[in-house]
């Protein structure tokens, strides 16, 4: 299969550091240190997951209509789902035009969801399934952060992303294996509660919290040292799984969870500074759209081509992990 192309969408409403700054009495530069973030993206409530999703789509079939009626899969990672029933992938489905002879699937997922997505659509076309998948990401993670909270207001944003893979026959490139981990026993470390069956939203929460859609809790600590641990054996069995070591690969773009995060791995693996993508200045944690933004900005500062092998990680919540390596 080939990457054809990469959109990105951000809403317009910008939540900076000055702001935070403001409302929470530390200095601007206190948290850029910390996270490595100087603004992030919020969407308002009226304008949705499903919004986003749209707009990020458009976006890339408008620049690529040639592919608009090609289309036979549609896959929608994230958690803002509009219903319970029926799927969000349907509905912009319809709302996209898109042939009705169109697979979609919503998939709840989170930091790895990319990598998840890259290898359903993997597998689509292999199978014969699909010959061009659409794959959205989009995520609005300032939905369940509580006004209060200045380190979950620090770290994420909103964004959605559109992808066009296609079945290249002519193109013939190495397939790659993926690599998963998951270690499901800590996945309160990171959560939104009050979001679903378990434990569900009610009058006195509601008239209190403010946050209709759940409330988001965080121990950073737990995540940060899950990460450290859990993603170099994540990397050292995906380079071993293709016959690679880290000298092979072009470019390696993880999860843009944390700035101090990254770093702190980078160093881990000894991954020599150029080759290694960390930049979430103008963005924050975007959830499951952070690794083809990064894919997005490289592309268009020219500092991949075709034909790099580039290996993506994804890790967080759900203590979930995937990696892959992909040729360009």
């Amino acid at each position: 299969m080939q990457i054809k192309a990469i959109s990105v969408y951000l809403p317009p409403t910008t939540l900076s550091n000055k702001n935070l700054a403001q409302q929470f009495n530390v200095t601007e530069e206190e948290i850029y240190k910390k996270t490595g973030v100087i603004e992030r993206r919020h969407t308002p409530h009226d304008f949705n997951m499903e919004d986003m999703a749209y707009e990020s789509a458009q976006k890339l079939l408008n620049q690529h209509p040639d592919y608009k009626n090609k289309i036979d899969a549609l896959l929608l990672i994230g958690h803002g789902f509009s219903y319970k029933a029926p799927n969000t992938s349907a509905i912009l489905q319809h709302r996209l035009n898109l042939s009705n002879k169109c697979y979609c699937l919503d998939i709840p997922h989170g930091c790895t969801g990319y990598i998840y997505g890259l290898s359903i659509a993997e597998s689509l076309i292999k199978s014969g399934i699909s010959t061009s998948v659409l794959l959205i990401t989009s995520d609005t993670p300032s939905y369940v952060i509580p006004p209060d909270n200045l380190e979950l207001l620090s770290i994420f944003g909103d964004a959605a992303t559109s992808t066009i893979i296609i079945s290249d026959k002519i193109d013939q490139k190495k397939n790659y294996n993926y690599t998963f981990f998951t270690y499901g026993k800590k996945f309160n470390a990171l959560i939104v509660e009050r979001s679903g069956q378990v434990n569900p939203p009610d009058c006195e929460y509601l008239q209190t919290s403010k946050l209709p859609y759940g409330t988001m809790k965080m121990d950073g600590t737990a995540v940060f040292l899950m990460s450290i641990k859990e993603v170099p054996p994540l990397i050292y069995e995906t380079l071993e799984k293709n016959n690679l070591t880290i000298n092979d690969i072009d470019y390696f773009v993880f999860h843009q969870a944390n700035s101090f995060m990254l770093e702190v791995l980078r160093k881990k693996l000894k991954i020599p500074k150029e080759k290694f993508f960390n930049d979430i200045r103008y963005t924050g944690n975007t959830v499951s759209n952070s690794i083809p933004i990064a894919l997005h900005q490289l592309i268009s500062e020219n500092k991949i081509q075709r034909g790099m092998k580039i290996l993506l990680a994804g890790f967080g919540i759900g203590f979930m992990l995937g990696a892959t390596v992909i040729e360009y």
